[in-house]
This record gives structure tokens, C-alpha cells and sequence, in this order.
């Protein structure tokens, strides 16, 4: 049976190379006996921050050096591409990330990091009693989620407040975007404002899945594609429909200028952007510095009574077979995604119990001013809020998630009917699934 390279390399070299993570002893570096953390990232605009976490993780345990090590300069997928084959390679790290719940699971699956479930159980607690979103792989816990990214729209509320238009409402549906894009679209030629855009990236065609279903939205219950389902059809019929009115930036402009979705917003030549919490912290970056005032809606539904789904990702962080020192990595990784969280003020917390909205407060910290709080605070506190978060994600989506790309891409631009997109996504995604059942 035919495997992505990348699975057959990573498990070959796993099986074969001496495991050091299983022991129960701790080795520690020739600096002062002190157990050194190799922890390993790509957010080299964090250190500061990063730092702040680990002193504090240090006055509690002197007999601990976390050391940071940056690759690939803010680009997760250099840097993983470097740690997959670091880890092929057997080289010792401590603790290793991944962008997202595909990526993490695609490696996870592949036998790239120790199951923490163990840890969990010596500790005397539970994954599920310990953070909100428990995302298992193969029923196991390889990483855990400590910096939360949900989805929403930002919107410039200037423009809204000139187009006479209020913030949206937590019931507010996708029929009401159109209208708000259609209302907040102007001008013409290169100097153009679009009410709405919507990325590159394939599966921002699974936003109105997302507000759909609970669960993962690429799969439906009984782990078929969700391609053929009227939530995903509708869709991207839907953005097609707004592209084509003109109310919504082209993706063939935004393929052929590159187009970078954060230049487009705080330039002001997009007005709504759905995308996600994450960008909360660039509203105070003076790299984009904007000069206007961010509000927030959540993702639209298809009807306003839906029930109110909020689709969870994050930035995973998982202890690699090479770990010289688990159980120490574990004791830093359980305190990085609870207090550090806080200490970081960078993400929204995953902790049991924890309140979004002061993770949300640290976060904009220092230019209040640039955002609307009170907008941001109905939706953190929306009462009807359903926690949506990936409970299937097998290793083969990676390769599902990139059919997606390359079919709504040639609908999109044009090249290809609505019907051969599904038929084709439909055929080649079961012929994936068909694969890795053999």
C-alpha cells in the first residue's frame, strides 16, 4: 500500500532508534546538574514572552534551565519540515510544536511523541479534567492545545460606523454578511475596498460547515467527507456568489499579488476578515499599527436559532520520542499551558474553567483603545457558546485538506463547474481513505 513518504520515513526511524523517553529517570546537564529543556520553536517574535514563562517556571524550580531554540523564523511549516527530520535523525529535544490539530495528528499518528495519558494519570488527574478542548489521537494524548484559536470576523468598525451599519449580533447569519459586504464595498479599480475576504487557504471554504455541525469539519458522523454535504456545497456556492458580485476580493487576485490577509485589513482595504483569535495581538503590533478602531462578530450561521458553535484549534505542544528528559518537559509543558498561558498573555488559556475573556484582556492589554472590548466580551461570554473541537482527525487529512485546496481553487477561478467540484473532492477523498484502509 502506497503511504505519504513522510509517515513510512518518520515510523521506520522511530521503531529503530533507542527509545529514551520511557525510562523514569531524569538526566541532567554538566551546567551546574541543572535538567536543561530543549523546548523548540518557530515564534521567534515570542521570545520575550516566552521567557517571561520560563523564568517564572524557574523561581518555582531552580533545578530547571528551559532554553529556547528558534527555526524557521515565524514559518510553521519550514519549521516543521526541520524538526520532522531532527527527530528522524534522533536528535534530543525536550518540547516540540505543531500550528494545528492536522499537522499534530498527521505526526502523532506516525509515532513522533510519547503518549502523555501516563503522565496525566501519575499526576493524579486526566486529560479531559485538565483542559477544555481534548484532542486525542488514536485515543491517546500526544500534545496538548495551550494557545486557543477561535474563529470570528474581525471587522473595521470605522468603515461600519460610516456605512451607518451596528455591530453584528451573536445571531446575526450568512445572509446578513452579504448584505453587510455588499454595504461596505466601494470604490473602484486598484484603490477598491472589499466589504469581505476570505483567504487562500482551502479550508476557509469549511466555514459554513463549521457553523453547522459540532465536531471535525472535514469528516461527517461516520467519517465520510463532508464534501457532498449541503453545508459545504452551499458554501462555497455562496462565496463564489460574493466574489462574482464584486463584494468580496477575488481569490484570483489574491493568488496572483500575494496577497497577505493581515496587509489587506489593517491597510483598511478589506473591511471583514473571518479568520481567527490569534490576530488579536497584532492589533497592537506597531509593524501594522492601524488607524482605526477593531471590532468583532462571530462566524455567521445559516439560520439564526442554530445552535452557536465555535470551532477550536490551536498551537499544539507534544514531548518527541527523543525527549531526553519527559518527565520533566511534562512537569514545564503542564505549567506552560495553564499559568504561562496567563503569564504570556499572548492566547486564549485551554485550562479547565478558565475564563476567555481575561485571557482576551491580557491580551490587548496596553491598546485597549484599537479594539472593541465590548464587542469582544459579548462573544467570549456568549451563554450559548458550544466548544467545537476535531474529534477525528486521521493522519490521511493532510492529504484530503490539500485535494481541497487544489478542486475549490479551479471552481473558484472559474475553471471548473460547482458539480465536478464535488464529484471529483467526493472521488478523490474516498479514494485516500480507500488507501490507508488497505
Amino acid at each position: 500500500m502506497k503511504r505519504r513518504l513522510f509517515i513510512l520515513v518518520l515510523s521506520i526511524c522511530v521503531l529503530l532508534m533507542p527509545v529514551v523517553a520511557g525510562g523514569t529517570s531524569e538526566k541532567s546537564s554538566a551546567d551546574g546538574g541543572k535538567t536543561v529543556i530543549r523546548f523548540v520553536s518557530w515564534q521567534t517574535n515570542h521570545a520575550a514572552a516566552n521567557e517571561k514563562v520560563a523564568e517564572a517556571y524557574e523561581a518555582l524550580h531552580p533545578d530547571v534551565d528551559v532554553q529556547f531554540e528558534y527555526i524557521g523564523d515565524m514559518n510553521s511549516t519550514d519549521y516543521m519540515t526541520t524538526v520532522d527530520i531532527m527527530i528522524m535523525g534522533g536528535e534530543p529535544m525536550d518540547i516540540v510544536m505543531t500550528s494545528s490539530f492536522p499537522n499534530h495528528a498527521q505526526r502523532a499518528d506516525s509515532g513522533a511523541y510519547i503518549n502523555l495519558d501516563p503522565y496525566f494519570e501519575a499526576e493524579g488527574t486526566t486529560f479531559e479534567d485538565s483542559y477544555n478542548s481534548t484532542f486525542r489521537v488514536n485515543g491517546g494524548v500526544y500534545g496538548i492545545a495551550g494557545e486557543m484559536k477561535y474563529n470570528l470576523v474581525l471587522i473595521n468598525k470605522d468603515a461600519l460606523d460610516a456605512a451607518g451599519l451596528p455591530v453584528p449580533p451573536l445571531d446575526w447569519t450568512w445572509d446578513d454578511y452579504k448584505e453587510y459586504a455588499a454595504a461596505l464595498t466601494h470604490g473602484e479599480g486598484a484603490s477598491k475596498v472589499y466589504g469581505s475576504f476570505f483567504y487562500s487557504w482551502g479550508n476557509q471554504n469549511l466555514l459554513g460547515v463549521g457553523g453547522a455541525k459540532r465536531g471535525t469539519n472535514y469528516f461527517k458522523d461516520d467519517h465520510s467527507p463532508i464534501f457532498d454535504d449541503p453545508a459545504f456545497v452551499d458554501f462555497l456556492q455562496y462565496r463564489k456568489e460574493l466574489e462574482d458580485a464584486g463584494i468580496s476580493t477575488p481569490l484570483a487576485d489574491v493568488k496572483a499579488l500575494n496577497m497577505n490577509y493581515r496587509d489587506q485589513f489593517f491597510r483598511g482595504q478589506i473591511i471583514m476578515l473571518p479568520m481567527g483569535t490569534f490576530m488579536l495581538s497584532d492589533i497592537g503590533n506597531e509593524k501594522y499599527s492601524p488607524d482605526f478602531v477593531t471590532t468583532f462578530a462571530r462566524i455567521p450561521m445559516w439560520n439564526s436559532d442554530d445552535p452557536h458553535y465555535n470551532v477550536a484549534d490551536g498551537t499544539f505542544f507534544s514531548i518527541p520520542r527523543t525527549s531526553e528528559h519527559p518527565e520533566a518537559a511534562y512537569d514545564f509543558l503542564r505549567f506552560w499551558t495553564t499559568e504561562g498561558v496567563a503569564i504570556k498573555g499572548m492566547f486564549i488559556s485551554n485550562e479547565k474553567g478558565a475564563d476567555r475573556m481575561e485571557s482576551v484582556n491580557a491580551i490587548i492589554s496596553g491598546f485597549e483603545d484599537k479594539v472593541d472590548v465590548e464587542a469582544l466580551a459579548a462573544i467570549m461570554g456568549d451563554p450559548e457558546w458550544v466548544e467545537s473541537y476535531p474529534d477525528y482527525c486521521p493522519s490521511f487529512q493532510m492529504e484530503i485538506d490539500s485535494a481541497l485546496t487544489e478542486e475549490t481553487d479551479l471552481y473558484l477561478l472559474g475553471s471548473q463547474s460547482l458539480d465536478d467540484t464535488i464529484t471529483k473532492l467526493m472521488d478523490r477523498s474516498n479514494a485516500i481513505i480507500a488507501e490507508y484502509a488497505e
